[in-house]
C-alpha cells in the first residue's frame, strides 16, 4: 500500500468506526434538538467523521520507531514557499503542476478546505469562525509536531512549518466561502418539541439503534475486561472467559428488558422520541411479548443459537422489517403482536398537558 493511500484506508476504516460508536448518541441529539434526522445532514456528519481521521493520518501517520526518529529542523519564515516554487522549473502551466512546492501548498489548502464547509453546514457558523478554525486545528497538529507529539519523542519528526500554518489556515477560509454558495445559514433551527408522525424511516432508525446498543454495549464491556486484566497483571491480553461473554451479553439484554417492562418501549424507540399509549391487552402480557418478538427475542437467538434457530432469526429480522412498513403506525412485529399502539412522545405530552388545562 502506498503512503498516500495508506493513510486514506486508516482513515476511512477508524472514521467509521467513530461514527458506529457514535450514532447513537448522534440519534439522540438530533431528534432532542432537531426534532429528528435527515439523510443529508446524517451523511455529512459520516464524512465529518472520515474527515477528522483524516487530519490526523495525512498530518501525524506514519509513527517512526523512537530509534528512528531524526530531528526536523522549524521553518519559521513566512511565504517561503514562494522560494521554493520559484527553485523549481515553472516555465509553463504543465511544469506549474507538477511544481512539488506548487503541490504541497495546494494540498494544504486542500486539506482544510473540507473544515471551513463542515463549520458553515454542521456548525452554522460564518466565514470569521472557520478561519479561526483553521487556524486553531493547523496550530495544534504543527505543535504537536513540534512537540514529538507532546513529548512522545525526544524531538519533532516533522517539520514545524510556518506556511503551512498559513496555507491550511486559508483552506478553511475558501471552504467556508465556498459553502455559501450551497448551504443556507439559517438562525432558528426546526422546533423539535412539535410532535411529529411515526415513520417507518423513525421505526427503522430506532431499530439500528438497538442493535448498535447491544453490539456496543457486550463489546465495552469485553474491551473493559481485556485493558482491566492486562493492567492487572503481566501486560498479555487474556482471551476472556465464558463469564465475561455472559455478562457482556446480559448488560445489555437486561437494560432493553428493564426498559420494555417499565416503558413499553425499547431503548431504541426511546432515542427517537417513540412511546407507548396504549395496549389491548393486560400490561403484564402485553410488554413481555412485545420484548420476546422484538429486540429481546434477536438478543437471545444471537446468544444460544440451536438447531434451526438461524432460520428463526431470519424470519424475525425479515418479517420485522416487512411489517414495519406495512402495519398500522409502522408498528412492526412486536406490537402487533402485543396489541401495542405507538406514538410520538412529544404528542403524548401536549395532550398530557392539554387534560391538565382543562
Amino acid at each position: 500500500m502506498t503512503s498516500f493511500f495508506a493513510p486514506a484506508f486508516i482513515a476511512v476504516f477508524v472514521g467509521c468506526g467513530v461514527a458506529v460508536l457514535a450514532f447513537v448518541p448522534f440519534v439522540a441529539v438530533s431528534f432532542r434538538r432537531r426534532g429528528g434526522m435527515t439523510f443529508w445532514r446524517t451523511v455529512s456528519w459520516f464524512a465529518a467523521a472520515i474527515y477528522a481521521m483524516a487530519l490526523w493520518t495525512y498530518t501525524l501517520v506514519p509513527f517512526p520507531q523512537p530509534s528512528e526518529v531524526e530531528c526536523s529542523p522549524l521553518q519559521l519564515r513566512p511565504f517561503q514557499f514562494v522560494d521554493d516554487i520559484l527553485g523549481f522549473d515553472t516555465s509553463s502551466i504543465s511544469a506549474l503542476m507538477s511544481n512539488p512546492a506548487v503541490l504541497q501548498a495546494t494540498l494544504n489548502v486542500v486539506l482544510f478546505a473540507p473544515l471551513g464547509w463542515f463549520i458553515r453546514q454542521l456548525a452554522g457558523r460564518g466565514v470569521v469562525i472557520a478561519t479561526i478554525s483553521g487556524l486553531v486545528v493547523s496550530g495544534f497538529i504543527e505543535f504537536t509536531q513540534l512537540s514529538g507529539i507532546w513529548g512522545v519523542y525526544e524531538c519533532a519528526y516533522r517539520v514545524f512549518d510556518v506556511d503551512d500554518l498559513m496555507m491550511n489556515t486559508l483552506g478553511a477560509l475558501l471552504g467556508s466561502l465556498a459553502a455559501l454558495l450551497f448551504v443556507r445559514r439559517g438562525k432558528d433551527g426546526p422546533d423539535a418539541s412539535v410532535p411529529r408522525p411515526v415513520t417507518a424511516t423513525r421505526r427503522f432508525i430506532g431499530i439500528v439503534c438497538d442493535i448498535v446498543i447491544s453490539w456496543v454495549g457486550s463489546w465495552f464491556v469485553i474491551i473493559g475486561t481485556l485493558f482491566f486484566t492486562m493492567f492487572r497483571g503481566d501486560g498479555e491480553i487474556a482471551e476472556p472467559g465464558d463469564a465475561v461473554m455472559n455478562i457482556a451479553f446480559l448488560l445489555p439484554f437486561l437494560a432493553q428488558l428493564v426498559s420494555v417492562l417499565s416503558g413499553g418501549v425499547t431503548l431504541g424507540e426511546r432515542l427517537v422520541l417513540i412511546g407507548s399509549a396504549q395496549t389491548h391487552l393486560p400490561v403484564a402480557i402485553s410488554r413481555p411479548l412485545r420484548f420476546l418478538f422484538g429486540i429481546g427475542g434477536y438478543m437471545l437467538l444471537t446468544q444460544w443459537p440451536f438447531p434451526g434457530s438461524g432460520l428463526i432469526l431470519t424470519m424475525l429480522i425479515v418479517t420485522t422489517f416487512i411489517m414495519v412498513f406495512t402495519t398500522r403506525s409502522h408498528r412492526g412485529l412486536a406490537c402487533a403482536v402485543a396489541r401495542v399502539e405507538i406514538v410520538d412522545t412529544r404528542a403524548e405530552r401536549r395532550d398530557a398537558q392539554a387534560a391538565r388545562r382543562r
